[in-house]
């Protein structure tokens, strides 16, 4: 049985909650100072506070009330003790800047006003000590949750500006691969045509004329050779794509669209379904397929993460990897709002040019979707069995 292990803040969030919980040693210091009988009361309402502190990274459906709780907490600490209390006001900074604008601009105010109600029976007889000793709280609850909202937005929008360069990236590759594969088309079809064309004329004259036959023969074998260079040319142009790296690109662009995708993961030798999310992870995984088979595997799933994002209106995105013993599996599945079964099987959201690409290593593609239910797309590519962790035949 799977032991869960207690822990005051999410493993996630680092080491910030802990280092925000020091704002506590000047209140808790004061406290210390104040009359015994006053003290029970402090210390609970410290203790309360640091309770919805905790809380704060565990209910997100209670957040608001408890930002407005941990508001009304300082405030009083700052009336029955010392303005000075109000130091506790930092923590509510990082909290405060995740709500709504109108909502950091009214909490703001109002703890502005309730810090200026406070400090009334202090004017005339307080020092500077005082009022320079109130700009820190003030700071921390009406500009500090700025700060950090701007910064956020401009964390996200450099992630955004990032994956908007990748994928402008991914379809330059993706121009220069069908510019490759026009020439291919154009030129060497050309060519072999004209091969098929000088056989026929060989095996007409081998008989009746062997020596223009033989001519024939030396220009076949020239061409040959000719479109032989200039595919081997047009090959080395092309870069294999890996799986392995549309997968990071996939998170990456997902989680700069606010999509989470869960990544699953699943082999003929571990039948046991396992959800990864760290890169390192998925960077360890190999596929037993052979260069031509994993760029198009590569292809096809960027294409299907791309509708996803662009298409589906999804709040979250799953894509399973099952390598099996005739084949590797890719599905994508989204809670967007899915197609028509008419849309799937037309050309909309390119759904032809990825049959397109999977006949050339005889995959396929299978799809599942209604509108409003999301829609979930497998890409199935035959496997030659292989010893699946070096991928050697």
């Amino acid at each position: 049985m799977n032991r869960v292990t207690w822990r005051l803040f999410p493993e996630s969030e680092g080491v910030a909650p802990y280092i925000l919980l020091t704002n506590l040693c000047i209140p808790i210091y004061f406290l210390l100072r104040e009359p015994s009988s006053m003290q029970w009361l402090g210390f609970v309402l410290l203790g309360l506070f640091v309770i919805l502190f905790r809380q704060f990274y565990y209910t997100s459906k209670w957040a608001l009330h408890i930002i407005v709780a941990q508001v009304a907490i300082t405030l009083i600490l700052g009336a029955i003790f010392h303005p000075m209390y109000t130091f506790v006001g930092f923590l509510i900074a990082n909290s405060l800047s995740k709500q709504k604008l109108p909502i950091m601009i009214s909490i703001s105010i109002l703890f502005a006003i309730g810090m200026g109600a406070i400090v009334v029976p202090y004017v005339g007889h307080a020092g500077p000590e005082l009022w320079i000793g109130l700009l820190p709280p003030l700071f921390g609850v009406s500009v500090m949750p700025f700060i950090i909202r701007a910064s956020m937005q401009y964390k996200q929008m450099a992630e955004r500006l990032e994956a908007a360069a990748v994928q402008v990236e991914r379809m330059a590759q993706q121009e220069e691969r069908q510019r490759i594969a026009r020439e291919l088309h154009d030129t060497l079809g050309h060519t072999l045509s004209l091969i098929a064309l000088k056989g026929e004329v060989v095996e007409k004259l081998v008989k009746r004329q062997p020596e223009k036959a033989a001519r024939e023969a030396s220009e076949i074998r020239e061409t040959a050779r000719a479109a032989l260079k200039q595919m081997r040319e047009l090959v080395t142009e092309m870069k294999v794509a890996y799986f392995v790296d549309e997968s990071h690109h996939a998170i990456s662009l997902c989680s700069a669209a606010g999509i989470p995708m869960e990544f699953n993961y699943r082999s003929v030798s571990d039948p046991s379904p396992t959800a990864y999310v760290e890169r390192d992870v998925i960077a360890n995984i190999s596929l037993p397929l052979t260069p031509l088979q994993e760029t198009i595997l590569a292809m096809c799933f960027r294409e299907l993460i791309t509708n996803v994002v662009r298409h589906s209106q999804a709040a979250s995105c799953k894509v399973h990897l099952d390598i099996q013993e005739g084949e590797v599996r890719v599905s994508v599945s989204d809670d967007g709002i899915g197609m028509d079964p008419e849309q799937v099987s037309t050309s909309s959201n390119g759904m032809a040019g990825l049959r397109q690409r999977l006949v050339l290593v005889d995959g396929r593609i299978s799809v599942s979707s209604s509108s409003g239910k999301g829609t979930e797309i497998t890409i199935h590519i035959p496997r030659t069995i292989r010893d699946e962790r070096v991928g050697t035949i």
